[in-house]
């Protein structure tokens, strides 16, 4: 065999071997990088859901505190038309009450259904005490003092 064919056939087998090796060392790289992207894919789909779920958990937390905000508001009314009853001032009372009404219509859509049926029927002794006070009957400061008890048994109205 002639020089030049060894020389000619080593070369082929060196650039099979190259080759060979580069494509293994080449797939190695391309098996790891993909293992890593699909690692970062589970990682990020994760992070979503976990920021996701933050997401209703505040935005429950604001609800909730809306719905409080409403309660005590309601009770501030409450104790205002209290106030004006001790006054003899049954207008303001009028006034004060109508607007515990509208704080207690809102918070009960924020409240469980439990609770916004309490809510609702605080509405509606309320409306029965504000009738009372536009006809100036002082059972309508009982009447105000029973409804600022039950009020207090409500979540978030403390």
């Amino acid at each position: 065999m002639s020089p030049t064919l060894k020389v000619g056939i080593a070369l082929v087998v060196a650039l099979l071997i190259g080759f060979v090796v580069g494509f293994g060392l080449g797939a190695a790289g391309k098996r790891e990088f993909e293992r890593g992207q699909r690692r970062e894919k589970n990682r990020a789909e994760e992070a979503e859901a976990a920021l996701k779920q933050q997401q209703g958990q505040c935005s429950q937390q604001a609800k909730s505190c809306k719905t409080g905000k409403q309660l005590i508001s309601a009770k501030e009314q409450l104790l205002r038309a209290a106030l004006e009853l001790y006054a003899n001032n049954y207008g303001l009372t009028s006034q004060h009450l109508a607007q515990a009404r509208q704080k207690l219509r809102a918070a009960s859509k924020g409240l469980n259904k439990r609770h916004a049926a309490q809510t609702l029927e605080l509405y509606e002794r309320v409306g029965q005490a504000q009738t009372l006070a536009m006809r100036l009957d002082p059972m309508a400061r009982v009447q105000i003092e029973h409804i600022l008890a039950d009020l207090q048994q409500l979540p978030g109205a403390r």
